[in-house]
This record gives structure tokens, C-alpha cells and sequence, in this order.
């Protein structure tokens, strides 16, 4: 088969195609139409990036993919034309080079970081500019408005209580249609999906409330969790470093926002498919959620970040003083309950082994 695209075989850019469809979700049958929308990409400006208030750390994260790698993205799959972090131009021509693009019109606008309003913007310049007048500009002549990260979509950290540089995500500054990919920082198949889906169909994913694809967003890491048993059996972490913590108790006591935090961590996995926080022993920190970090409880008083959220504080109470009460009743009645106990465990299809929990299984070896 002939070369084409900067020395990428057909046979590789097919094979970068069959991933993308994989990682959509879609059937093999749209392959053509994704190497279709790839080459289309590839042959003209598709891409501004622009950097706010933040760590870079989405930008990292976007060139740590694997499938398709940092170069596929970069110069054949999004047609980057602008991106200050790795971008080789700078000063006037890099300017320059913005003008160029906005001109143009047609592209996607990509916002990466909060965008500060507090004193018109002074607290983030580019140019001699504040970000908040480049990134108006910016998104009055594109076609589609994408923030990435959880700065970018709704303030995240630099926005945290009590927020003295005002900032805001994307579309609190610029309103309209703008395409959430939060998360801190966003995983590279959300946004290379994202933005691929809108090359193919020419149109953004389905949204849920808080502008996040639905194809990405649309569960509970709860609902996949693998500590899910532990949860449902009332076995809880209670001090990090413990064997507990690697036994696959529960770690909502300790401020694990998995019941209230949607993403698909738990199946997708991270840096390659090789682990995730949770599974790692480390709290879901609600990073994807319009209100991390600042989680409030009914009182609008800010929750420590290993502090249980109330979800799973009244429903930990709850269990626990039902135990409590049944204890006191009787051996029979604990037993009863230990069953009804476990049945639900059972119907939640945690990671319990022929019917005992890991823990279980490590006390009948010893």
C-alpha cells in the first residue's frame, strides 16, 4: 500500500483508525469514516489550544497516550495549529500565528486551565493580554468550544474557596455550547475521543447536565467499583497503611467521592490501562465533578478531603448502628442480619470469592 501522511503507513493509520473506534465505542463498520475524518483533520486547522490558570497537567496527560501516540495526536489526528506548551514559534510570531488561525474561523477552540476575572483578567497575560479577552476571541470564531480539565470547565483548583483572582471555567466567561472534558487531569482518551467524535460526526457527543460526554461520564465509579463489596459489608479503612487498606475495604470513611463521582475510571484505567486511583489505595478525589475541590455539606460548609462525604457518612451510621442494635438482640438475630447483609453484597457483584471477601479468605489461610 502507497505512504501517505508525513511517512505513516496505510496499514498503521488504519490500525490508529480501528483504535479510535475502539475507544468511542463504536463498531468496526465506522472505520472508514474515521479514517476519512482523520485524513480531512490532517489536511487543514482544526486545533487552537490555549493555556489559563493551571498546571499543565491535562497537556501531560494528552501526550502520555499510547493509542494513538503523542505524534499521531499532535500532527495527524488534531491538526494542533496553536498550543503554547509545546508549540515551537513564540513571541510575536507565535502571536502572529493566533491572529492567523482566528482569522481563518473553522477550528475547534480548546481551553486548558481557569480563566481569571477578578481585576479584568490581570492575573493571567499572554501577550501582554489577559486570557479572558484572548479566550472571547477565540471561541466568537470557531466552530465548537472544548474545555479541558476540571480548571478549565468549572474554576478546580485555582477557583477553590477563597478564589481572590475570580476565576471561572470556559463557558461562565464565554457562554454558548461548550463541551466539558473534566477531570484533574482529563484522561487522554476523553479528550482525543471527544474531539474525534466531533471531526466524524461533525457534531458534539451527548452531554449530561454539566456539559461531560455521556459516553465517558455516564456512570458511577460506585457502580464498578472493585472495593464495592467492602462498601456493601460495612468494612471500612480506617487509617491508611493498614492491611484493611489493601484488602479491598472500603474507603468512603476516609473520603473516597466514588458514590458521587461520574467517570469511567474503574474500566478504562489509566496510564495505559494499568491502574486507577482507587485500585492504587488512594480515595476517589471527585476530580471530574463541577464542585472539586471545594465539596460542601448541607450547611454549605467546605468537607475535608478525607473526610467522608454525607452520602456515605449516613449511610456508614446507618449500617453501623443497625449492627449495633442487632448485636444487642442476640447471636440468631446478628446471624439473620448477616445474611440479609450479605446477599446485598451479593446482588452488587463486588469482588467476593466463593462467597467470602478477600479479608475473609485471609484469615482462613492463617
Amino acid at each position: 500500500m502507497r505512504e501517505i501522511l508525513k511517512g505513516i503507513s496505510r496499514r498503521d493509520f488504519i490500525k490508529c483508525s480501528a483504535s479510535m473506534a475502539a475507544l468511542l465505542g463504536l463498531s468496526e463498520l465506522y472505520i472508514p469514516q474515521i479514517a476519512a475524518a482523520l485524513e480531512k483533520a490532517a489536511k487543514k486547522p482544526a486545533v487552537l489550544w490555549l493555556n489559563g490558570s493551571g498546571c499543565t497537567g491535562c497537556t501531560v496527560s494528552l501526550i502520555n497516550s499510547e493509542h494513538p501516540t503523542p505524534a499521531e495526536i499532535i500532527l495527524d489526528i488534531l491538526s494542533i495549529r496553536y498550543m503554547e506548551t509545546i508549540m515551537a514559534a513564540s513571541g510575536h510570531v507565535a502571536e502572529k500565528q493566533f491572529e492567523d488561525i482566528v482569522h481563518e474561523g473553522g477550528y475547534v477552540f480548546v481551553m486548558e486551565g481557569a480563566i481569571p476575572t477578578a481585576e479584568n483578567g490581570a492575573y493571567c497575560m499572554i501577550g501582554g493580554r489577559p486570557v479572558m479577552e484572548i479566550a472571547k476571541e477565540a471561541a466568537a470564531n470557531s466552530v465548537y468550544n472544548v474545555a479541558v480539565g476540571s480548571c478549565a470547565c468549572y474554576g478546580g483548583i485555582p477557583a477553590a474557596d477563597p478564589n481572590p483572582t475570580g476565576c471561572k471555567g470556559l463557558k461562565d466567561v464565554v457562554g454558548g455550547t461548550v463541551v466539558n472534558i473534566p477531570g484533574c487531569p482529563a484522561h487522554p482518551d476523553w479528550i482525543v475521543g471527544t474531539i474525534t467524535h466531533i471531526l466524524l460526526f461533525g457534531e458534539v457527543p451527548e452531554l449530561d447536565e454539566h456539559g461531560r460526554p455521556k459516553m465517558f461520564y455516564g456512570k458511577l465509579i460506585h457502580e464498578n467499583c472493585q472495593r464495592r463489596t467492602g462498601y456493601e459489608l460495612g468494612n471500612w479503612v480506617k487509617n491508611f497503611g493498614e492491611e484493611e487498606t489493601e484488602m479491598d475495604y472500603c474507603m468512603g470513611g476516609k473520603g473516597c467521592r466514588g458514590p458521587v463521582t461520574h467517570a469511567d475510571c474503574p474500566s478504562r484505567l489509566w496510564n495505559s490501562g494499568t491502574n486507577y486511583c482507587i485500585a492504587a489505595s488512594a480515595p476517589c478525589a471527585g476530580c471530574v465533578e463541577p464542585d472539586f475541590p471545594d465539596f460542601k455539606d448541607a450547611d454549605g460548609k467546605i468537607i475535608s478531603l478525607y473526610a467522608p462525604i454525607p452520602e456515605v457518612a449516613k449511610y456508614k451510621e446507618a449500617l453501623e448502628a443497625e449492627v449495633e442494635h442487632e448485636e444487642g438482640m442476640g447471636a440468631g438475630t446478628a446471624a439473620a442480619l448477616g445474611a440479609v447483609v450479605g446477599a446485598a453484597a451479593g446482588v452488587a457483584g463486588g469482588y467476593a470469592i466463593g462467597g467470602k471477601t478477600k479479608s475473609e479468605e485471609k484469615e482462613g489461610e492463617e
